[in-house]
């Protein structure tokens, strides 16, 4: 992964050099990310997914900064969220805690702010937003064990999302959701409503 990283490096208006051993790191956390999902998935099929800028790479990407961040690289750090930027569409603040088994799917407009502590398996779609509601507010928010977030949906505010939580796409979330509850589309409620 070294010479990858080298190569995206070179894309980087002040081309820096970070540490194998941080490299190598990231990759094997990575491998664990895509593995919690995909157990069948050799580590050479998932070092190419993130050569080749699948889903894969977004997360090595992560947690590459995750391990600058733990370290105080802070001007490696930036290089690292520019290219999570500029190559996946997606800006994920390195300051969060996600347990293993993350997996981004199709990133584009993906935004997960600061101080977020997230647990195993999570799964989040395109277009989705997890932050405060005011910037600088708040410790974040808490996400439980295997929980998915489909596209365009946001979670938001100082609050806690239990285990085993489904959001459907195009939801805000902005209290408690318990464990074990699917949120489906706020269209789809709304017919519901309509018909009882």
């Amino acid at each position: 992964m070294e010479s990858f990283v080298s190569f995206l490096l070179s894309k980087v208006y002040k081309p820096i050099v970070i540490p194998k051993e941080l490299i190598d790191k990231a990759f094997s956390k990575t491998v664990a990310d895509v593995k919690y999902h995909l157990p069948n998935l050799k580590e050479t099929n998932v070092k190419e997914r993130i050569e080749y800028n699948e889903n894969e790479l977004a997360i090595f990407l992560f947690r590459l900064g995750c391990e600058l961040h733990a370290n105080k690289l802070e001007s490696h750090e930036r290089q690292i969220h520019w290219l999570l930027k500029e190559l996946c569409s997606c800006e994920l603040y390195f300051n969060n805690s996600i347990d293993t088994g993350f997996y981004v799917i199709h990133g584009q407009g993906t935004v997960i702010g600061s101080r977020n502590t997230i647990g195993k398996g999570f799964i989040i779609h395109h277009g989705c937003t997890i932050g405060h509601k005011k910037n600088g507010e708040g410790n974040g928010v808490t996400i439980g064990n295997n929980v998915t977030m489909y596209c365009n949906s946001s979670v938001l505010g100082d609050i806690r999302i239990e285990d085993d939580v489904v959001i459907g796409a195009h939801n805000l979330i902005n209290s408690n959701i318990k464990k074990q509850t699917t949120i489906i589309a706020q269209q789809q409620m709304k017919k519901k409503q309509t018909r009882e």
